[in-house]
């Protein structure tokens, strides 16, 4: 069953000077189901500081942590299905079920009469989540042309902070609201993003490399002339990019199919996915979820307990952040990856621990000047993660996977991120209540001591190659027969006139 058979074919137009402004626009709108994420944790921010949430629902320590936490319990157990479906199915298929889950899950929750039911329409957003971490950064990165592939699928995780900031928004004006539906309009509300991705799904082509790989040539070529060539079907890097792509996916056709096994068959895959599974890990346990999550209880502790005070600190981190990774993502290349994760988990670590001292000095006996130190070193922490990790934390994983293991080792990336973020989050009020200062040093000392290291060991730069490029590096083998490559026509570093000679092998059914 493969139900994108009914992907619109394009119109390869000569001239079609619109291609990569409408080829920006799908890949943009795609990256929306990202803000569901980011509107979730923010609005789980908001909602712990309304009283009327809190006394609804009676929540202590361990129910509080539970409402949080369960929306990860959702994503690991769609960690199975979510690689098989957008294999099998195809990558927009992958995005519209993710929109439609992330819907009912809001649907419940903002109906909920009692805590399970609130907690059910979480585990099912939760479901949604990794499908869609699953589906749209790997859309995004094989339909993107080359030039802007890092841009764009750096700014799928920029979209979180989209979502964060709707709800941190809406969560401040319904403090006004009388009643249950302080909370319940946040709740309900959580579907807009959703409908931004799936409204505008049937328009859009399929991923290319999908179809390739299901020997729908024509298709994603294509595809490839109208989006990557401006719709010229003489295009020299068209012709060269298909190749690449053909002759990639045919040799790993040869070697594996696209299911679990293929994640550990070979020495190279074993480094890839222990790569993108130390990337998942890492960046749920550097200290951000302790702000993502429990940020009223990080300003509690530094002495800003005004309800408004914290809803108006949430709104201004969410535009902070968006900025912040926004840039991130513009500069990825030149930020560069191994060297980027080492710089920026040092700087937050060496952050923490100011805010640790702060925090043990003048947490019972807080002053004016100790909490805005607290608050800005916050902001300082936040944009460092947001400018390194946020977009790098998504590109990174798509692009160290072969095609082959893309959709089941983002899959998987997705599982290791939420079963960390559930154990971490849920632990996290009972570390903040036994020594908010001390966890927070814990947690700069493991950055130091733990994360650093293996990052410096075996985290490869990635920079500047394409998706084929990449490959090289895992197997130290390169399959393209092409002497002329995509990165030399993107540079411009080879007289490419009247040499480009493309030999495409192509299986006929």
């Amino acid at each position: 069953m493969e139900p994108s058979s009914d992907t619109p074919p394009p119109r390869t137009t000569k001239g079609d000077g619109n291609a990569l402004y409408l080829l920006a626009m799908i890949c943009l709108v795609a990256t929306a189901n990202s803000a569901t994420q980011g509107y979730d944790s923010s609005m789980m921010n908001g909602l712990q500081i309304l009283p009327s949430y809190t006394d609804y629902f009676k929540l202590t320590t361990t129910t509080l942590a539970l409402n949080v936490a369960i929306v990860f319990v959702g994503s690991v157990l769609a960690m199975p299905i979510a690689g098989p479906i957008i294999d099998n199915w195809g990558r927009r298929w992958g995005i519209a079920i993710t929109a439609i889950l992330a819907m009912t899950g809001a649907a419940i929750q903002g109906a909920a009469v009692h805590e399970v039911m609130f907690c059910c329409g979480r585990l099912l957003v939760g479901v949604s989540v990794t499908t869609g971490a699953t589906a749209a950064p790997t859309y995004i990165s094989e339909i993107a042309p080359p030039k802007y592939r890092v841009m764009l699928t750096g700014l799928y995780g920029c979209s979180w902070y989209v979502g964060s900031l709707m709800a941190a928004g809406i969560t401040y004006g319904s403090q006004y609201i009388e009643g249950t539906w302080s909370w319940r309009l946040p709740s309900l509300l959580q579907f807009i993003p959703s409908i931004c991705c799936l409204i505008p799904l049937p328009f859009i082509p399929e991923s290319p490399r999908w179809l390739i790989y299901k020997d729908r040539h024509d298709e994603a070529k294509a595809i490839l002339t109208k989006y990557h060539g401006n719709g010229d079907p003489e295009s020299v890097l068209v012709d060269i990019e298909y190749a690449e792509i053909c002759q990639t996916l045919e040799h790993e056709k040869c070697m594996q199919k696209t299911n679990l096994k293929a994640l550990v068959q070979t020495r190279p895959n074993r480094w890839r996915i222990g790569v993108v599974a130390a990337t998942g890990f890492f960046c749920q346990v550097s200290g951000n979820n302790i702000i993502t999550y429990y940020l009223s209880s990080v300003l509690d502790a530094a002495g800003i307990k005004d309800t408004k005070t914290q809803l108006g600190i949430n709104i201004g981190m969410s535009v902070f952040n968006l900025f912040t990774s926004a840039v991130g993502a513009w500069a990825a290349d030149a930020i560069g990856r191994r060297r980027g994760f080492l710089c920026s988990t040092v700087v937050m670590s060496l952050l923490l621990i100011i805010v640790a001292v702060i925090t043990k000095e003048f947490g019972d006996n807080p002053t004016v000047s100790s909490s805005a130190a607290e608050v800005a070193l916050i902001f300082l922490f936040f944009g460092v993660y947001s400018l390194v990790w946020t977009p790098l934390a998504t590109l990174y994983p798509v692009e160290v996977l072969s095609y082959s293991m893309r959709a089941n080792g983002i899959s998987f990336f997705s599982a290791v991120c939420y079963a960390t973020a559930f154990l971490n989050t849920f632990a996290i009020p009972y570390a903040m209540d036994w020594s908010a200062w001390g966890f927070y040093l814990i947690t700069s000392f493991w950055n130091l001591l733990v994360e650093v290291p293996i990052m410096y060991l075996y985290f490869p730069a990635t920079e500047n190659k394409t998706l084929e490029e990449i490959d090289i590096i895992f197997e130290g083998v390169r399959h393209v027969e092409n002497t002329i490559t995509v990165r030399d026509i993107l540079q411009g570093g080879k007289d490419i006139e009247g040499e480009v000679k493309v030999a495409v092998k192509q299986e006929e059914n």
